[in-house]
């Protein structure tokens, strides 16, 4: 018998094997993950639509497979289930990746998954409660799942409990302890590592953007110091409803105030259209957000910045940033960026020259912000003060954005960031 790849979601009709669930040979029970696959950076969980024994795999890791395309042979029930796109599948325990839907846009709002029932001893490792990570992490050190005791939610085993283990910690398998296992040195020579995924994805959107934009970086400095003031004075009222507000949603809101100031900025906020000759001017301001992942870097859209509070950006944030590191975005969460803001400030770094997100023209680096001295004026006389301070990089498409206009750019959206306050008079 024979099972197809499903639809994936409209207007998708193909996607990158990422990786197999399966081998020739095992035994699969329905809705059981049987590979995952990769469409524009969102990546699903193809479950199984049959119950028996796989036979032969016709698809390879890293290779692009099409809407309807033999995926695999089995033998066994369900047979007459398996050659059509399955219902909406039910979410697995260990799921931490999307599973495909009617639409992608339900899977934005997928529930959690529920907990699984306790599993009885010697229950295979396929029940236990543990994201696709962790399970490489455990093969990786020798580690059965099974015998370890999860500290996450409804049981979950996390990273951190495997590595506990590991290490000879506090994890205990069937109360009994099990000895540390040990490292073995590097021997040398070196690892093949294929290139594919999110990793191939990056690559890939990388090269596109250094082929066709002509890249340039403008850097300035900033005193953050009311920043940090005003900063702290939401985080606190943002804690009392569960919300972490960072830096993010003021930078957010210093850039589409300074974006607005001047209609020579507006250039700033468009993309390109090479296939046309034209530049495509946006008048929303919907800001990309660079977010590292253990898979690589990903840019998910928060949209409609300009009519949000900051206590609403920061909550869609937070909420985006989990759906990252959790595998769950869709391809909404990328659709109608109009320029770019990555953030390496909580890493460290002086400043960076970050590649442009194509076809957008424009992507503006916010680094880390440091106590340090800096000479003021104050009634008239220099003084010696310590400061917030912080420094902001943009780079443009040249072919677009002339570095004068950088350089003004960067001048208001720089006092826009020194005096916080001033966005209280912006009408968005």
């Amino acid at each position: 018998m024979q099972f197809k790849l499903p639809e994936l979601g409209e207007g998708v009709h193909e996607g990158e094997l990422v990786k197999w669930r399966v081998k020739p040979g095992d035994a699969v029970k329905y809705d059981q993950p049987l590979c995952e696959i990769m469409t524009d950076k969102a990546t699903v969980e193809i479950p199984s639509a049959f119950q028996g024994k796989v036979g032969e795999l016709h698809a390879k890791e890293g290779e692009v497979v099409k809407v309807g395309q033999l995926l695999l042979s089995f033998e066994g029930a369900g047979a007459a289930q398996a050659t059509s796109a399955p219902a909406a599948p039910k979410e697995a325990p260990s799921a931490s990746v999307a599973k495909p839907s009617a639409a992608p846009q339900a899977a934005a709002h997928a529930a959690p998954a529920p907990a699984a029932m306790a599993a009885p001893a010697g229950s295979p490792a396929t029940r236990v409660l543990a994201a696709p990570s962790t399970r490489r992490l455990a093969r990786e050190q020798g580690v059965e799942l099974g015998r370890v005791q999860g500290s996450g939610p409804h049981g979950r085993i996390l990273k951190e409990d495997v590595e506990s283990w590991f290490s000879g910690g506090r994890a205990v398998a069937a109360g009994a302890a099990r000895p540390a296992l040990s490292r073995v040195a590097p021997s040398g020579g070196e690892e093949r590592i294929p290139l594919r995924g999110l990793r191939k994805k990056i690559a890939e959107k990388m090269r596109l953007s250094k082929d066709h934009a002509a890249h340039f970086t403008y850097v300035e400095e900033a005193d953050a110091t009311e920043l940090v003031r005003l900063r702290n004075m939401a985080k606190e009222l943002g804690g009392k409803t569960g919300v972490k507000v960072t830096y993010l949603p003021f930078v957010m809101k210093a850039m589409v105030a300074a974006l607005r100031s001047a209609p020579e900025f507006q250039a700033i906020n468009s993309t390109i259209d090479d296939e046309r000759g034209e530049i495509v001017v946006k008048h929303d301001f919907n800001i990309g957000l660079s977010i590292q992942t253990e898979d690589g870097l990903t840019a998910p859209v928060i949209k409609d910045v300009a009519h949000k509070s900051v206590l609403e950006l920061a909550r869609e944030i937070q909420q985006v940033v989990e759906r990252a590191r959790a595998k769950r975005l869709t391809r909404e969460d990328f659709e109608g960026g109009t320029i770019t803001l990555t953030n390496a400030g909580s890493i460290g770094g002086l400043f960076a020259t970050p590649i442009i997100n194509y076809p957008e023209v424009a992507i503006l680096g916010f680094n880390k912000i440091a106590r340090k001295p800096v000479v003021v004026e104050v009634d008239g006389r220099e003084q010696i003060v310590i400061r917030d301070w912080t420094y902001f990089s943009i780079s443009l498409d040249h072919r677009v954005v002339d570095g004068a206009i950088a350089a003004e750019f960067m001048k208001v959206f720089i006092r826009f960031i020194e005096n916080p306050s001033l966005l209280l008079l912006e009408s968005f």
